[in-house]
């Protein structure tokens, strides 16, 4: 019986996903619910959960394009699978058509697995096979792979850097009330859309704002990086997988600095110094989510440790075929 999300029983969800999913992918109820239904893009119509005899045995969580309602971005008329959970293929079949029939005759011509807001997934994870293998028999075509990385940051030195923040007149530092207007200034200007979201929206949640960290230059913010830690009531990004990390966790990203300093060193400062910043939290496995920049955070000790492929269904080409 197919029944709508306002019927979940998210103890009972995310025991069913972690029962199904990779043991790297723990949730709880309350991330699965924050993740969902709490979400301003959740699509109650296109959602559903499979039920029988009282069981779940199966659900997928649709959400609208983040444009234009919470940051410009993908098309409007794009959807995305933020979950998809089935105790076998023919229910992961059954729940994903429904789910196509409901976005079809409202014009949505992509679905996408994951890269939602507040999203799971940036991509299907490599060792979740049946359901790799789901999407594709479905008609999903990949992209190209991104990952997350994690880091033991215990011995991790930042001193390496000093020179040269020094040489740019700049420094790092966690991000006072006071930094906020040139804080979201400097995003809105140089990484507006998602990141400015996110940022802004962080810091409303969490009711503070020292958890990013600002590279200072002469006076003006000119980088920003999004620490997250037990302490945090809304994990975004990395931090859904907390239950994964162990007591001493924690993630970074996103992080970025603006065009006009880019390639004199201050990138790789801002990441040292907010790395070195955690280690002296207490913190110890730091992950950084959803990159391709291998090469550039491998020289600060990160490894890759999930590998998403991103799928994507073009559902107008189905209605040609």
């Amino acid at each position: 019986m197919r029944l709508g999300w306002q019927h979940a029983d998210f103890e009972a969800l995310a025991s069913l996903w972690n029962s199904t999913v990779p043991a790297k992918y723990p949730i709880d109820a309350g991330l699965l619910k924050q993740n969902t239904v709490d979400s301003p893009v959740f699509d109650w119509g296109a959602s559903a959960l499979e039920v029988m005899d009282d069981q779940v045995l199966g659900f997928i969580a649709i959400k609208r394009s983040a444009n234009p309602l919470l940051y410009k971005g993908p098309s409007y008329d794009q959807a995305h699978i933020s979950a998809l959970v089935c105790v076998n293929g023919e229910c992961g079949i059954d729940l994903l058509a429904y789910a196509k029939s409901v976005l079809r005759p409202r014009g949505v011509d992509r679905l996408v697995f994951g890269q939602d807001s507040r999203h799971f997934w940036p991509g299907c994870p490599n060792d979740c096979a049946r359901l790799k293998d789901l999407l594709t028999v479905s008609g999903f075509q990949p992209g190209s792979e991104a990952v997350d990385l994690e880091a033991d940051i215990t011995g991790y030195d930042d001193s390496s850097f000093d020179a040269v923040l020094a040489e740019h007149n700049a420094h790092v530092r966690p991000a006072t009330a006071g930094d906020l207007p040139a804080l979201f200034q400097f995003l809105h200007k140089d990484f507006p859309g998602r990141w400015e979201f996110d940022v802004k929206h962080k810091v409303d949640a969490e009711g503070r704002s020292d958890f990013v960290t600002v590279l200072d230059v002469n006076g003006t913010v000119a980088g920003f990086a999004l620490l997250q830690d037990a302490s945090h009531s809304l994990p975004i990004a990395g931090a859904v997988w907390k239950g994964d990390l162990g007591d001493s966790w924690c993630t970074l990203g996103p992080i970025g600095v603006s065009k006009t300093v880019r390639g004199k060193g201050l990138g790789d400062a801002l990441l040292a110094k907010s790395l070195g910043h955690l280690k002296r939290q207490g913190f110890r496995r730091c992950l950084i989510d959803w990159t391709t920049l291998v090469d550039w955070y491998g020289k600060h000790g990160f490894s890759v440790t999930r590998t998403y492929t991103p799928m994507t269904l073009r559902l107008d080409s189905e209605v040609r075929r």
